[in-house]
């Protein structure tokens, strides 16, 4: 008598199983992200030195725990941040991760310091970024600029701008990488400033816009970029911004109904972060393409 086999569960994975439970999750209305949990990461990086265990919060309210490698380290080359799982790495391209992130909108991850801190600074930034921003305000670029923006606003609107946030718009003051220099024949301090011209510009626009806002005093600006070295950070908080969530998560806690959002290049999902969080007065960003890059 033929032997009867049991049940083959090869399509039972934790992985497929997972991503119907977001899926499920998600349609039901529950949130990826919520200005509470970012504010509680961010903190808890802050205080990474003294933080045996991260704990980090999974959509289905749940909390896992991840060890931290460089607790009590004195000078750790390894710095942590946010790494961010959207929507379509929790249903459709499964997680680099173990199978307990599989739930998870975010984990921690570490950078390595090491490389970038051996890097050197472009000479006089401050400087430097006072030329570009003479140059930016007297150009025909930032003229159309103002115009747009304020059409766009609106006198009513742009009233209620309370502040405008700035995500990942880049360090300006450290030098090209190596392999970058390599790629030419000729590398001097002015191929240095032009490297960094694209970053300057961007918080120069973010200025501007803060200005559009107010009449007599400039809107409050926050920046957040964890790639920012201390000297970017001085020469943007001597031009008033104030630098948040330097792991990557702190500065989106601030999103809200009376913001301005400028966030071309962001690692981070950055629209589908703001859908669960609120509907800013203005958003400056790359194109509709970015909410699925899956298909």
């Amino acid at each position: 008598m033929p032997q009867t086999l049991g049940p083959l569960d090869y399509g039972c994975s934790h992985w497929r199983i997972s991503s119907q439970r977001a899926a499920d999750l998600y349609n039901s209305g529950a949130k990826l992200w919520t200005r509470e949990y970012l504010k509680d990461i961010e903190h808890q990086l802050d205080h990474s030195y003294t933080m045996k265990r991260f704990s980090v919060h999974q959509i289905d309210g749940s909390t896992i725990e991840i060890s931290n490698p460089m607790f009590q380290v004195q000078n750790p080359i390894w710095k942590p941040h946010v790494k961010y799982q959207e929507y379509w790495q929790l249903v459709k391209e499964q997680p680099n991760g173990p199978i307990e992130t599989y739930l998870c909108s975010y984990v921690v991850d570490w950078s390595n310091l090491t490389a970038r801190n051996f890097r050197e600074l472009i000479a006089q930034p401050m400087q430097v970024f006072d030329e570009k921003d003479l140059l930016w305000r007297n150009s025909a670029t930032c003229k159309h600029f103002s115009a747009l923006v304020q059409d766009l606003l609106g006198t009513k609107t742009v009233k209620t701008v309370k502040k405008v946030l700035c995500f990942g718009l880049g360090d300006f003051c450290r030098s090209a990488p190596e392999w970058l220099k390599r790629e030419h024949d000729f590398w001097d301090e002015t191929m240095e400033v032009k490297n960094v011209m694209g970053c300057m510009i961007q918080h120069l626009m973010a200025l501007t816009i803060a200005q559009i806002c107010c009449s007599n005093e400039t809107a409050p600006l926050l920046a957040q970029d964890p790639e920012y070295t201390e000297v970017a950070e001085e020469v943007l908080t001597k031009k008033g911004f104030k630098i948040v969530g330097t792991h990557g998560a702190g500065g989106f806690a601030e999103i809200d109904e009376e913001s301005i959002v400028i966030s071309p290049f962001a690692a981070a999902p950055i629209k589908q972060i703001i859908v669960d969080l609120a509907r800013p007065v203005l958003i400056i960003s790359t194109g509709f393409g970015v909410f699925n890059n899956n298909e």
